[in-house]
């Protein structure tokens, strides 16, 4: 499960499904602030990533 949380085309298809949503509902996201959420959540994602990957200081003997 933690494996297809980290797709990033399931992270797209949920933005865009909720987008069309908002829409249909009659709430209008102004763009730019839609372009800040999914650059935001984004730089999240990359951020974990990273911090994931992260081992720590590795000696040489």
């Amino acid at each position: 499960m933690k494996e297809r949380l980290k797709d990033p085309f399931l992270w797209a298809g949920v933005s865009g499904l909720l987008y069309q949503v908002l829409n249909a509902r009659g709430i209008i996201v102004p763009p730019d602030l839609w372009d800040l959420g999914l650059d935001i959540i984004s730089y999240a994602c990359i951020g974990i990533g990273v911090a994931s990957g992260y081992t720590g200081k590795v000696e040489k003997e």
